[in-house]
Order: C-alpha cells, then sequence, then structure tokens
C-alpha cells in the first residue's frame, strides 16, 4: 500500500489553519460588537422605561386634580453640583432625586396656599437627609424651593458624606 507524501497537503492544511483562525478571531470582534450595542440599548431601554412611569405617575395626578386648579399637581426634583471637583454620576443623580420625589408626593393633591405657608417644613424634610447608594453615603441639602401655579420645583445638592 502506498502512502500519499505529505507536503502535497501542506500548504492546503496552512491555509485551512489561517482560514479558521480568521474565522474564530472575526467571531469574537463581532460578538464584541454586539454585546456592547445589546448593553446600550438595555440602560436606554430602563432610562425609558423610568421616564414612562414618571410620565404615567404625572398623567395620574393630573388626572386627580385637572378641575381644581389651586391645588398641586407636579412635583419636580433636580440636582445641582454643589462644586465642579466632586460631580456625582447620572444614574445616582437620578436614584436621589426619585428618592426626593417619593418623599414629597404627600404634597400633590394639596392647595397650592398651604404648600406656600410651609415651604420651611418641606425644605426640614429634605435637608441634612443621608441616602446610601452603592455603599457610599450622601448628604442632601435643599437650594431653593419654588411654587409657580400648580407646579413645586426643587432644586438640591448632594454630597458625598466623608467617614
Amino acid at each position: 500500500m502506498r502512502i500519499p507524501p505529505f507536503a502535497r497537503y501542506q500548504r492546503l492544511l496552512s491555509s485551512l489553519g489561517l482560514m479558521l483562525s480568521g474565522a474564530i478571531i472575526g467571531s469574537a470582534v463581532y460578538m464584541s460588537i454586539h454585546q456592547y450595542n445589546y448593553t446600550q440599548l438595555y440602560v436606554e431601554m430602563h432610562k425609558y422605561l423610568q421616564e414612562n412611569r414618571d410620565l404615567h405617575a404625572d398623567i395620574d395626578n393630573l388626572n386627580k386634580t385637572k378641575n381644581k386648579q389651586s391645588l398641586i399637581n407636579v412635583v419636580n426634583v433636580h440636582l445641582v453640583p454643589k462644586n465642579q471637583e466632586e460631580l456625582i454620576s447620572e444614574d445616582i443623580q437620578k436614584e436621589i432625586e426619585s428618592d426626593i420625589k417619593s418623599e414629597l408626593k404627600l404634597v400633590i393633591g394639596q392647595k397650592a396656599a398651604f404648600v406656600r405657608d410651609s415651604q420651611p417644613l418641606y425644605e426640614k424634610i429634605i435637608t441634612q437627609r443621608t441616602y446610601i447608594l452603592h455603599d457610599k453615603k450622601y448628604v442632601v441639602e435643599v437650594k431653593s424651593i419654588v411654587l409657580i401655579q400648580t407646579e413645586l420645583t426643587v432644586w438640591i445638592t448632594a454630597q458625598e458624606k466623608r467617614t
């Protein structure tokens, strides 16, 4: 029995190996790009879901008080940086804003005159509160509270508490 010489298939075998390694590297690059795009879409989807929940809550609050114009309908909370050196990440800002907004949910449906007269009370509710987010403590202070017609807007600052 005769065995064919290996030198005959050497180039074919090396080109097959090169093609196989190119396919593996190409699929790894494709999967990394695909995973990055999927992660971006996932983050964006959660942002839109949160915005959708907020809008539905606003619609419910407006429907409750649509015939009563002297009642508070909307509470807006804005977190502004205390100084430019200590910027807080966006997800922590959103969590702090939503926590403050949920604490001030009791204002919705109350008369605007009552809320205007008791602004120091609401300021004391928020000021010097400590929030623990992602194993860090944040102290919140009120910068200003503004009541415009049926909308209460609160500007706050948050600073990481050093222990």
